[in-house]
């Protein structure tokens, strides 16, 4: 049984990682095309085209940020998980070596 739980936890954490390296790229890729030139310039009435490029890579940013924040919440909730089956994992081993 503890060999389960052990699978179950080891899981968790990879999992966890998984997540915050996946955000963490993918925040600095937007981060990198954020701060970029759109390579759009405003002359000859392309002035709206800009305005709409630099809009579409805000509201992008924006949405990021959101879910950088559900994934943090996320990953915090998988380590909290992790501790109760650690916790879940001694309260049912204890008294198991007398079986």
């Amino acid at each position: 049984m503890t060999a389960d739980f052990e699978v179950v936890r080891s899981e968790l954490g990879i999992q966890r990682q998984y997540l915050d390296v996946g955000v963490g790229t993918v925040g600095s890729v937007l981060e990198t095309v954020h701060n970029a030139d759109t390579g759009v310039q405003a002359p000859h009435g392309r002035t709206s085209l800009r305005e709409l490029l630099e809009g579409a890579i805000g509201e992008t940013h924006a949405l990021i940020e959101v879910a950088k924040a559900d994934v943090q919440s996320l990953s915090w909730r998988i380590s909290d998980l992790g501790y109760q089956v650690e916790e879940l994992d001694v309260r049912l081993g204890s008294g198991w070596e007398t079986l």
